[in-house]
């Protein structure tokens, strides 16, 4: 399997607070289930379940989530050297 094709099935996690996941969804899932580039999903924990929304791309939200990475550097860094 090449490399460009091992990357293409990675999430690529945007957020992670205490039970919530947030992931961008794969350009061809977009593409295929009719969502905009750039198209996230919510993923909570909670009572033994996953409940799951989609979040549509906008700047507020791009804003945020950039605020929230630049907070949690240190944790993310952390996170991808266990990944690794």
């Amino acid at each position: 399997m090449s490399e460009a094709t091992k990357n293409k099935d990675k999430l690529k996690t945007v957020a992670l607070r205490k039970d919530t996941w947030i992931v961008e969804l794969p350009e061809e899932l977009c593409e295929s289930e009719g969502f905009a580039k750039g198209t996230l999903a919510s993923l909570t924990f909670k009572n033994g379940a996953i409940n799951g929304s989609y979040i549509k791309p906008s700047d507020e939200i791009e804003s945020f989530l950039d605020k929230v990475v630049e907070e949690e550097k240190e944790y993310f860094e952390e996170m991808k050297k266990i990944g690794d």
